[in-house]
Formats: structure tokens, sequence, C-alpha cells
């Protein structure tokens, strides 16, 4: 896969597609950590088992990555209350109510580009 960057630029940046994917990615990203975790205590896995895992292990890995790579320790923080443990919105605005839920929005939304350029440097997306 071949990235166009902009010259001068240390690393390659996210644009609107690789965010909106990335959101995706985020979405699913609970689901796919507990079905990685159920094939892998398994003995004997079908050939679609097998590609699942060997594709959605690495993916799960890089975007821990991501989120561990996040500057901004109280966006790291909100990043994982959010879409690692897999906590509502509501409860995310509850839990950082010194933030207005805009502000709260605007954490949220610099994270995933923060994880977004970090899984396309990465190749992932």
């Amino acid at each position: 896969m071949a990235m166009v960057w902009e010259q001068g630029e240390l690393f390659p940046s996210a644009n609107k597609a690789d965010i909106a994917k990335t959101k995706m990615l985020l979405r699913k990203y609970p689901d796919m950590m507990l079905i990685v975790n159920g094939l892998q205590v398994r003995t004997e896995l079908s050939a679609d088992e097998e590609a699942i895992l060997k594709k959605w292990g690495p993916t799960i890995k890089n975007m821990e990555l991501a989120i561990e790579s996040i500057i901004d320790d109280e966006v790291k923080q909100i990043m994982k209350y959010r879409f690692i443990s897999r906590n509502p919105r509501k409860a995310a605005v509850t839990r950082w109510s010194s933030f207005t839920d805009r502000s709260l929005d605007r954490k949220i939304q610099e994270g995933i580009e923060s994880v977004a350029g970090t899984l396309k440097l990465l190749g992932i997306i």
C-alpha cells in the first residue's frame, strides 16, 4: 500500500475517510475483542475462524497501541473509558463533568484523530 505524504510531514495525516474508518473500528472494538479472546482459547478452529483471528488480532493490538500513544493523558483516559471500556457518551459526560458536553466531544474527536493518524502510520487504515 503506497502512502502519499505531504512534503515536510514526518507522519501521514489522517483524512476524513481514515477518521470515519477509525470511528467504525472503535465502535466495533469491544465485539472484536470478545470474539478474538473466545477464538484464542479454542484448541481447534475452522478456516474462517483462523482468518478472523489472523486479521482481527493484530488490528486490536494496533488499536490499543494507538490509544496508548495519545500524548494528552486526559484524552487518552477519555478514549479508554469511552471505547475500550465501552461506556456510553452520557456516562463520559457525567464522569468528566468539569467539561461541557461539547468540550468532551471535542476531546473525543481529538482522540479519534490521533488514533486514526497512528493507524494510518501502521498501515491499518
